[in-house]
């Protein structure tokens, strides 16, 4: 599996439109679900956007809270999922048919893997989430034994290095609240678990920049700018030498 280091491809790619539809998929949204619900008391408001197919699988449990699921296929695995408080939308996820700044909550399990345009869809939860409005993202670890594999059952797909997505959400003024990978079938974590999940929230104001944190994202090796750096303090002589 080669990890992208463009955002957007050159193709396009199919999202799977069920956890069923991957290998050991059920055993992923139920991990998922588990790792979501710690923090759902804290989203204020009444709206939710799950984007795409796959987050709209995951059950959370927040019954007063209106839930949109929107998938660009309608399936009937998402229609047996209509409820009072859920509403289903044919849309894609880089052009979002919502108002701005009117969203919550947003789901967007595993669907920067299967998208052509990651960067858009991220701008395009940034421009519907309110103010200090929280964002819940999973990847497929590229760290993980997925790292060999080009599909997923019979669908392609791309990963991304954790420190890349980061640092495209802190570009948009998420504020990064937890970052840790998630195991499956009761498994222990370690860095070498197949998902990795993200929580932030959306800040109105510029987030202070950490130099030293940033910098620790990002491999040495892929800095050009510390290849070619030379230590230009100046040469201070032993009296002993002399």
């Amino acid at each position: 599996m080669i990890i992208n280091w463009h955002a957007k491809a050159k193709r396009p790619f199919i999202s799977p439109t069920s956890w069923q539809q991957l290998p050991q998929g059920e055993a992923y949204c139920n991990a998922l679900k588990h790792a979501f619900a710690p923090w759902l008391s804290k989203i204020l408001g009444y709206q939710i956007a799950k984007i795409g197919a796959l987050s709209a699988e995951i059950p959370l449990e927040i019954p007063i809270h209106h839930q949109i699921l929107i998938s660009e296929k309608i399936s009937q695995n998402l229609t047996a999922l209509l409820s009072p408080n859920k509403s289903l939308i044919q849309a894609t996820p880089t052009e979002l048919p919502l108002i701005q700044q009117e969203i919550n909550a947003c789901f967007l399990a595993n669907t920067l893997n299967f998208s052509q345009d990651p960067h858009q869809i991220l701008r395009e939860t940034h421009r519907v989430l309110a103010d200090d409005g929280w964002l819940f993202l999973s990847l497929f670890n590229p760290l993980s034994p997925l790292i060999f594999q080009q599909k997923l059952g019979n669908y392609p797909f791309r990963q991304y290095p954790t420190w890349r997505i980061i640092d495209w959400l802190e570009l948009l003024h998420f504020e990064i609240m937890e970052r840790k990978n998630l195991s499956i079938k009761h498994q222990h974590s370690t860095l070498f678990s197949p998902l990795t999940l993200i929580v932030a929230q959306k800040r109105t104001y510029p987030l202070t920049l950490n130099t030293e944190k940033v910098r620790s994202k990002i491999p040495t090796f892929l800095q050009p700018s510390e290849a070619f750096q030379e230590d230009i303090s100046p040469c201070r002589i032993s009296p002993d030498s002399k």
